[in-house]
């Protein structure tokens, strides 16, 4: 609170106590956190972690020269005369809805039978101004990747469980999926979903590789629900970190499911890996500040659109 220009990175030594400060530390405005390492080979740790801290670093002088960049282009047309509104170029108008009948969606999206949200650096907070808006009667199952290492999956759960409407749980085998109820991939394992039956879809969890470095990913979610719900109605959210985790599993969601992609807007996130990459690839529908995702799951799920 007394520097809100410094970023904060946290150092965590796992373990029960050492995951329940890291996520106490995310909610406060921490950037990210690095776990001690625990390997014998002290070169290989400290390659570890400086390749990690490149990472966050670079992302920190691209924040920083983001925000100059912005606050000189607003200061400028503050001081420009209000220009001309340009004609609407009726052409282009058809082209681009032209393109979206292309990716196979339908005129409106109506709905949602799940919503599937994927985070990772800055990912904690943004869950929680999510949650924290939504009502206990979304109506639809809500399955979430967050990159975080076990135990510290289990913690966000919890915490997120007691500031939410709706019931925020960490996956387990067999949970059954249900509306109104959250279930957040616990970390080191792939959470994926499977049909039991005519009527019932279930929680399963893999051991299996890592993908894209991290574990949970969403990409091996993303890809078993558009097996179990081919022809469904999906919402997904693609929320800040880094990488490109989630871009694959949308772009089979859309193939096989009707699917409506959010991504979180570049000047909300703390880290733009995640969405960029989806909205790069042309797989987002709409891009939307992180103060409104839930407004617009709220529209989408209740309204209709």
């Amino acid at each position: 609170e007394r520097y809100p220009e410094k970023t904060v990175i946290m150092i965590s030594s796992g373990g029960t106590d050492g995951a329940e400060l890291t996520v106490k530390a995310l909610e406060m405005g921490a950037m990210d956190f690095i776990l001690k390492p625990t390997e014998n080979d002290m070169e290989k740790n400290m390659q570890r972690i400086r390749g990690y801290l490149h990472i966050l670093f670079a992302q920190i002088l691209t924040n920083r020269y983001s925000r100059e960049f912005r606050g000189r282009i607003e200061a400028t047309a503050a001081t420009r005369p209000p220009m001309r509104q340009r004609p609407k170029n009726k052409k282009r108008d058809r082209e681009n809805n032209a393109s979206k009948q292309i990716k196979g969606h339908k005129d409106k999206f109506d709905g949602a039978d799940i919503i599937l949200i994927a985070s990772s650096t800055g990912g904690p907070v943004a869950l929680e101004k999510i949650f924290n808006k939504l009502p206990s009667d979304i109506g639809v199952p809500i399955l979430v990747v967050q990159h975080m290492p076990p135990t510290f999956t289990k913690m966000l759960s919890q915490t997120l469980d007691k500031k939410s409407r709706v019931t925020v749980e960490e996956g387990e085998v067999g949970a059954k999926l249900e509306s109104n109820r959250v279930f957040l991939a616990p970390g080191g394992y792939h959470m994926v979903v499977k049909r039991k039956g005519c009527m019932d879809v279930i929680i399963d969890l893999e051991d299996t590789p890592h993908v894209h470095g991290v574990k949970p990913a969403a990409d091996v979610l993303f890809s078993s629900v558009a097996r179990a719900y081919r022809g469904k109605d999906v919402l997904v959210i693609v929320l800040t970190g880094m990488g490109n985790d989630g871009a694959d599993g949308v772009r089979e969601l859309k193939t096989h499911c009707n699917c409506h992609c959010i991504t979180q807007s570049e000047e909300s996130c703390v880290v733009y890996g995640m969405p960029k990459t989806v909205y790069e690839a042309g797989l987002s529908d709409e891009v939307v500040h992180i103060d409104k995702i839930a407004g617009r799951i709220i529209d989408i799920v209740l309204g209709g659109g």
